[in-house]
């Protein structure tokens, strides 16, 4: 049974953002909305050298769904936005994470459409990134990726 539009957009959002980090050299651990996860050691040492943790966090973010016709059996317009956080130990500079950041910007550029159960989204709008925050022991660059998808009513 086909997923509902709402529940196929989040997934396969999830899934190109999943498929991301594992073409990393070496894959990158994601951490998606409500699934138990563990991040990795913020930095370990190997001899006199210090090798920094790093990992990705998605959140889906939808908003509002907006009628675009007067008759029930018009199309709806979803739209929002998945948020792909960067996560780095402390450290290791700005540069490293905002490599990654910006291979999310490429991954996910605009006009990029992904597709689940006969749904389309589109990056709609060109992704962005934010300033490098702190916390803990982790820097963090948040990657934003606006979407669309257009679908019948009901879908």
């Amino acid at each position: 049974m086909p997923d509902p539009v709402e529940v196929a957009i989040e997934s396969a959002l999830l899934n190109r953002a999943i498929a991301f980090a594992a073409a990393q050299s070496p894959a990158l651990t994601i951490s998606l909305p409500n699934i138990a996860f563990t991040p990795p050691p913020d930095k370990t040492a190997s001899g006199s050298t210090v090798i920094y943790g790093k990992w990705l966090k998605a959140t889906f973010l939808p908003a509002p769904t907006l009628g675009l016709g007067v008759s029930s059996n018009s199309t709806n317009q979803l739209y929002g936005l998945l948020q792909i956080d960067v996560f780095h130990g402390i450290g290791a500079g700005e540069y490293a994470p905002g490599r990654i950041a910006s291979a999310i910007l490429s991954y996910f550029k605009f006009e990029t459409v992904v597709t689940k159960d006969g749904f389309s989204a589109k990056v709609w709008k060109q992704p962005y990134r934010s300033a490098l925050m702190t916390k803990d022991a982790w820097t963090q660059i948040p990657v934003t990726i606006p979407y669309v998808c257009f679908a019948p009513n009901p879908a």
